[in-house]
């Protein structure tokens, strides 16, 4: 059992390192974070200035979308594209064989390289992008302890149900050998879905309920009501309970999926 954990450990850490090695890139996405928050910032204070009713306080949605941006779960993350990416080069190149014959299960070493990735993304990107748009456009923080309690949990189970819709794209690669295309289709359903760019108030109420019944909203949309005091008491302890059941429904299905591709592998290369 301590030797399993000391693999498992020592591979994250190994992925830890690896992705430090690429500084720059995190630097970047920071960068790049910054400047896409700067942007719908003035969107979103354009509509409201000339919107004759409003669907959320200012400070209330400002919130929502500025912190949605800094968690960067639905957007171009390097910890969210480089676990993808790197297991369709290595299913064209043929070295997945290697993966799949290490004494731990394939998918396993997937979630603890992607929980190193989490990791270091939260300390190069999230956390620092928080801190700037609290400071510099004056978003609010949590509202109180529970709630900033609540959004840290809601964040770790949102990173469950991320990596279970990447893992299935994962899965994926092993037919298609490229998830490029799949890759631009899955940003485009969670930026939309996941509420990070558009709060689910906005939506007609037809499409929201939709919407509601879809894992996506445990990525975004739980967590970043729960920030800005849209789920509090009872109601945020239901919405983490039905954030917890996508995630354990999700990693069932990724897991079923990943049965059913391992069969039908072809390795190229080699």
């Amino acid at each position: 059992m301590m030797s399993a954990v000391q693999r498992l450990s020592g591979m994250s850490l190994i992925a830890v390192r690896q992705r430090m090695q690429f500084r720059f890139d995190f630097i970047m996405t920071l960068v790049s974070t910054l400047l896409f928050s700067v942007l719908y910032f003035m969107l979103w204070k354009a509509i409201y200035e000339y919107s004759a009713e409003t669907v959320m306080p200012w400070e209330q949605l400002i919130t929502y979308v500025m912190v949605g941006q800094a968690i960067n779960f639905a957007r171009w993350s390097p910890a969210d594209r480089a676990p993808t990416y790197e297991i369709a080069r290595r299913v064209r190149t043929g070295d997945i064989a290697l993966d799949l014959i290490r004494p731990v299960d394939f998918q396993l070493q997937r979630f603890v390289e992607a929980a190193g990735f989490f990791a270091v993304e939260m300390l190069w990107v999230n956390v620092p992008s928080m801190l700037l748009l609290i400071c510099v456009l004056g978003i609010s923080p949590p509202a109180d302890v529970v709630s900033a309690a609540g959004f840290a949990l809601s964040l770790v189970i949102g990173f469950l149900v991320a990596f279970s819709i990447n893992s299935i794209v994962m899965m994926v690669s092993f037919l298609t050998t490229n998830t490029f295309g799949v890759q631009l289709a899955k940003r485009a359903v969670v930026d939309i879905f996941a509420g990070t760019l558009i709060p689910f108030e906005f939506f007609p109420a037809g499409l929201r309920v939709v919407m509601e019944f879809l894992p996506f909203q445990a990525m975004a949309y739980i967590p970043l009501s729960i920030y800005t005091g849209g789920l509090t008491g009872w109601t945020m302890a239901v919405a983490l309970s039905e954030q917890l059941g996508w995630a354990v429904l999700m990693i069932a299905l990724s897991r079923l999926l990943w049965m059913k591709a391992a069969r039908r592998l072809t390795i190229n290369g080699g």
